[in-house]
């Protein structure tokens, strides 16, 4: 039984790791391109993946959580709460998008941009606190 765990444990890992790529992308393209509309345009690009690797973690995380039957710990309670503040953030932060992307004054894009840079840093260190929780 520690085997499967183990190797569950693994692939959950693989599934997790491109999660810290899509903040960095994002991060790079909301500081560094000079266009909004590039901003926004890696911004659409890189959510549906962002969402697909968002929900391959919580289903292998749900599938580990199983097998070790529903035990509740302090990491995986840490877990499911970043995973959920992160999620949904991420929902909010697509919805301010597609406001903002008829928007014309500059000022509200660029109110929007300062609220998506701090989101993903704060999810680029949640990922990193939940993988410092893990080793």
């Amino acid at each position: 039984m520690e085997s499967i765990i183990a190797e569950l444990l693994t692939y959950h890992l693989w599934l997790c790791l491109p999660l810290f790529l899509f903040p960095i992308i994002n991060l790079y393209a909301l500081f560094f391109y000079p266009s909004h509309t590039k901003r926004l345009k890696i911004l659409a690009i890189a959510a549906p993946a962002y969402y697909l690797f968002l929900s391959a973690s919580l289903f292998s995380g749900l599938v580990i959580w199983a097998t070790l039957g529903f035990i509740l710990t302090l990491k995986i309670l840490a877990m499911v709460i970043l995973w959920l503040i992160i999620f949904v953030a991420e929902i909010k932060r697509h919805k301010k998008q597609k406001m903002t992307r008829v928007e014309s004054n500059p000022a509200i894009r660029e109110s929007f941009f300062k609220w998506a840079r701090l989101k993903y840093l704060f999810d680029f260190c949640a990922f990193g606190l939940i993988f410092i929780l893990w080793s």
